[in-house]
């Protein structure tokens, strides 16, 4: 399995706080992704009050890929990407999840998430 990390997952994943069968989906993983949407939904959260991380967002995010041997991100958030996450349904309005089910669709990558809304996209695979 190929997974692609929200930032839910990777605040689970931090806190130690990831779900059995996500931990276990996550070790066996051939390979797990972090978007580059990540940090930027971070930084929002942590400048909303929302959140509060001991390092700036990029940085914790590579700290967490290199300790848990996560990948950066593999899509270019370019007009083509962005344009398939304006396409989807309107499931929901959160332009971060769009984007992740744009590249979950796009490169054939299973989410790892907590969000109720994203397994209702059509062609969506999640783990959580």
């Amino acid at each position: 399995m190929r997974l692609l990390l929200d930032t839910c997952a990777m605040i689970a994943l931090a806190e130690g706080n990831l779900p059995t069968a996500a931990a276990a989906a996550l070790e066996s993983a051939e390979k797990a992704v972090v978007s580059a949407v990540i940090p930027w939904e971070l930084g929002i959260k942590v400048k909303t009050g929302k959140l509060i991380l001991a390092e700036p967002p990029l940085t914790w995010v590579r700290s967490l890929s290199v300790a848990y041997q996560l990948d950066p991100a593999i899509e270019p958030l370019d007009a083509p990407l962005l344009c398939a996450a304006a396409e989807l349904p309107l499931l929901h309005r959160d332009p971060f999840d769009r984007i992740l089910v744009a590249t979950a669709l796009a490169h054939h990558l299973t989410i790892l998430t907590s969000d109720r809304i994203i397994p209702e996209y059509p062609g969506i695979e999640t783990v959580w």
